[in-house]
């Protein structure tokens, strides 16, 4: 039986086809809600068997690993790390039974390179994975992070480094 893992998007975007009762998230997701409406379909979610779970320490320095070795780090919000972190606990658990239900793009790129299935909501899903670095548009260096070049002082900008054919696994 699949374990389903909710991101923000499915009480955002309002049109999953996953029961409720079958779905876990963290608590975190809460914070991401911005509109009356996304907040009440997580609360009825939640009254109609939506599990909220603690995310586990040593799964989210898993994903801060990874997310700092594609540069996703600067992108991330606590929260989607959180459910990154969720999502790779139910990995390791229930394996290929594990599904992330995300619409974001940095957290798909995390999610294929942790061998996380991924279900999108409305959005496409990536077809590649990205590994990104910044660079100063002054000199052109390229810099694994900061935000102006320690060179001329110009400011940095986020550009892809190279793409890794394998998008994540999705149902």
């Amino acid at each position: 039986m699949k374990k389903y893992i909710a991101d923000s998007a499915v009480f955002i975007m309002g049109n999953c086809p996953i029961a409720a009762a079958e779905m876990v998230t963290i608590s975190w997701v809460e914070d991401e809600m911005r509109s009356d409406e996304a907040s009440l379909r997580y609360d009825i979610a939640k009254a109609e068997g939506l599990r909220v779970e603690a995310v586990e320490d040593r799964f989210l320095e898993v994903v801060k690993d990874q997310a700092g070795q594609t540069r996703d780090i600067e992108k991330l919000s606590p929260t989607d790390l959180g459910i990154l972190a969720k999502a790779l606990e139910y990995k390791e658990q229930f394996g290929d039974d594990a599904v992330l239900i995300t619409d974001d793009f940095a957290v798909q790129n995390i999610a294929a390179r942790l061998g996380i299935i991924v279900m999108p909501v409305a959005q496409r899903v990536i077809s590649d994975q990205i590994i990104w670095q910044k660079q100063c548009i002054g000199c052109y260096r390229h810099f694994k992070d900061g935000d102006d070049c320690p060179i001329c002082g110009s400011p940095l900008r986020k550009k892809m480094k190279k793409k890794v054919k394998q998008k994540p696994k999705t149902i």
